[in-house]
C-alpha cells in the first residue's frame, strides 16, 4: 500500500491561488458591486500644517449626482471626528480644527459614480491658514517647535512616546566599567510598502438591524472589527468584515484609515451601501509608512 509523502519544512509547497490569479478570476475589493451603491471620494490637505478657517461645500453639494458631502463638523455631531489608532493613540477621522500632515482626510463626497466625486471634490472651498511645519524628529523635539498634537490636553511637546525596558543602573555600570565604549547613530530610512493595490472597502450597513457589514482590504480583520465597534459605539457581533483577494499588504492594510470610518458612517447615515477606493496619490502620501528610525546607540 502506497503511503501519502509528508511534506513540510524544507519542501516546496504548492500554490492553488494561481490559476484563477492567472485567469484574471481573483475577487478584489473593488470588485465588489452591490445594489443601490455609491461611491466616496476624499479631499485631502495640500499642507502639512494648517488651521482650517472654513469649508464651504455648497458648489459641491449641488452637482448633479452628488448625494452627500461630510466634513468634520458633520462627523462630530456623531461623535465620529476622532478614531483611535492600533498603537493606542486618537486620530483625527475628518479634520475639524486643522490638518497635521500633508494628504490629511478633510472632507468627503459621497456620489452615484466615482468621477462624480471625484468631480466634486474641486468644487469644495477649503480656506487654510498654513502654520509652521516640521518635517524631521530632530526639528519636531526642538524648543519653540510648532506643537502638532495641540488637541492633547497638557501636551507642551512633540514628543509622543517614551519607553524604558531593563535595569538602567546596571547598565550605567557596566558601561562606566568599560575599557572602551563605541557609539553609533544609524538612520534607517522611511519606506513606503507601495502595494499593487491600494486601500479600500465597501460599507453596507442596514439601518433596520444595524448589522454592518464591510469588505475591506484587511490584513488584520479581527482588529479592525475591534476599532470599529469602539468608534461607532456597535457591539462586536453587529460588524462582520470581509477581506478578500489583496493585491500586496506589506503592513500596508493594518491600521485602521479614516476613508474606512467615514464609509462606514456615510452608509448608516444615507442607508445604502458606499464604496471607497483609494487611488495612488492618496495611497502615496497618506498611507501607513514604516521605519524612518534615527537611533542612538552605545
Amino acid at each position: 500500500m502506497a503511503t501519502k509523502e509528508i511534506r513540510g519544512v524544507g519542501h516546496s509547497v504548492e500554490r492553488k491561488e494561481d490559476d484563477r490569479f492567472i485567469r484574471g478570476a481573483g475577487n478584489y475589493v473593488d470588485d465588489v458591486t452591490l445594489p443601490g451603491m455609491l461611491h466616496m471620494e476624499l479631499l485631502r490637505s495640500p499642507y502639512a500644517h494648517a488651521r482650517i478657517r472654513s469649508i464651504d461645500t455648497s458648489r459641491a453639494a449641488a452637482l448633479p449626482g452628488v448625494v452627500a458631502v461630510v466634513t468634520g463638523e458633520l462627523m462630530a455631531q456623531h461623535n465620529l471626528a476622532w478614531m483611535p489608532t492600533l498603537s493606542g493613540d486618537t486620530q483625527a477621522v475628518l479634520v475639524t480644527d486643522k490638518v497635521r500632515y500633508q494628504g490629511q482626510e478633510v472632507a468627503a463626497v459621497v456620489a452615484e459614480t466615482a468621477y462624480i466625486a471625484k468631480d466634486a471634490l474641486e468644487l469644495i472651498d477649503v480656506d487654510y491658514e498654513p502654520l509652521p511645519a516640521v518635517t524631521t524628529p530632530q526639528q519636531a523635539l526642538e524648543e519653540g517647535a510648532p506643537l502638532i498634537r495641540d488637541e492633547k490636553e497638557g501636551q507642551t511637546d512633540n514628543r509622543i512616546y517614551h519607553w524604558e525596558a531593563g535595569d538602567k543602573e546596571a547598565t550605567d555600570r557596566a558601561f562606566a566599567d568599560a575599557d572602551r565604549v563605541v557609539s553609533l547613530d544609524t538612520f534607517y530610512p522611511r519606506c513606503h510598502p507601495a502595494p499593487l493595490e491600494c486601500c479600500g472597502c465597501v460599507a453596507d450597513v442596514n439601518p433596520a438591524t444595524g448589522q454592518a457589514t464591510i469588505h475591506m482590504t484587511s490584513q488584520a480583520p479581527h482588529a479592525h472589527r475591534t476599532l470599529f465597534a469602539l468608534v461607532a459605539g456597535l457591539p462586536e457581533q453587529k460588524i462582520r468584515i470581509i477581506s478578500p483577494d489583496i493585491g500586496g499588504g506589506f503592513g500596508n492594510k493594518v491600521p485602521i484609515y479614516p476613508g474606512y470610518v467615514v464609509a462606514t458612517a456615510a452608509s448608516l447615515l444615507l442607508g445604502r451601501p458606499v464604496k471607497w477606493i483609494e487611488d495612488r496619490t492618496g495611497n502615496l502620501i497618506s498611507t501607513g509608512y514604516a521605519r524612518d528610525y534615527h537611533m542612538h546607540g552605545d
